[in-house]
């Protein structure tokens, strides 16, 4: 039986990057990218203006495309959150099955107090934010050796940086029931101590994997990352097809 695992970009991001991961995948595993309004292949709908409308926009995405066939969520950054936040809401509403696997990467906690000497981006007038966003990592190589293009990117960058920037937790007694991995770049202010607190929001079990990289060691470590999702998704496929 084969398993859907749905992608959820970082800010800035396009989830037809992980479409990349295809051939590194098991033949059990589809790639399926989760565009969120205003991106993608979904770039003529108005863009989501809070988090609140990106959960909503993602879970109606993610539920629409749902068949039958177990399926994981995998997100980076921003779209950590929004991968952990759609599990919560299936979760309380039990109108589908839940995730099999939930894979949240390169974000710490959403208990966890942004740091104080971080800056907030979407604040910084548009010269800082653009030196901010390409020290950061994620911005195509093409766009940061042109910076008048990049700069009509900048409105779409800061509003999804604002999304995020402006995520404000709302904790209560949700309890996901799926395996959850964790991953993190030892260069991107990721303490394990700290991401290992990820374990709090579900009664299945929690994996981590570190990697010797920055924020954006999905790009780096691509093949990598590939490599642990099938280990952890192929004992789901290869059960299920048992049964």
């Amino acid at each position: 039986m084969t398993c859907k695992l749905f992608c959820i970009p970082y800010a800035g991001g396009s989830a037809s990057e992980f479409l990349k991961w295809q051939p590194a995948v098991r033949d059990s595993v589809t790639i399926v990218p989760l565009d969120l309004a205003g991106k993608g292949s979904r770039k003529q709908e108005p863009s989501c203006s809070t988090m609140e409308e990106a959960i909503e926009d993602a879970y109606q995405t993610l539920t629409a495309q749902l068949d039958g066939r177990p399926y994981a969520i995998f997100g980076h950054s921003m779209g950590a959150i929004l991968a952990f936040e759609v599990s919560r809401r299936l979760r309380r509403q039990a109108a589908y099955p839940s995730p099999v696997h939930l894979f949240v990467a390169g974000r710490n906690p959403p208990h966890v107090p942004r740091r104080a000497e971080a800056p907030i981006l979407h604040e910084l007038d548009d010269d800082a934010f653009m030196e901010e966003i390409a020290r950061f990592g994620g911005v195509p190589d093409e766009l940061l050796a042109h910076p008048k293009l990049l700069r009509l990117f900048v409105p779409q960058l800061r509003r999804e940086y604002e999304v995020s920037e402006r995520y404000a937790f709302q904790a209560d007694d949700t309890m996901l029931d799926c395996d959850m991995s964790v991953l993190y770049g030892t260069e991107d202010h990721s303490l394990p101590e700290i991401m290992s607190q990820w374990q709090r929001y579900t009664s299945g079990r929690m994996s981590m994997q570190a990697y010797e990289a920055g924020h954006f060691f999905i790009h780096e470590h691509g093949e990598q990352v590939a490599s642990w999702i099938n280990a952890k998704l192929l004992g789901i496929t290869v059960a299920r097809s048992v049964v």
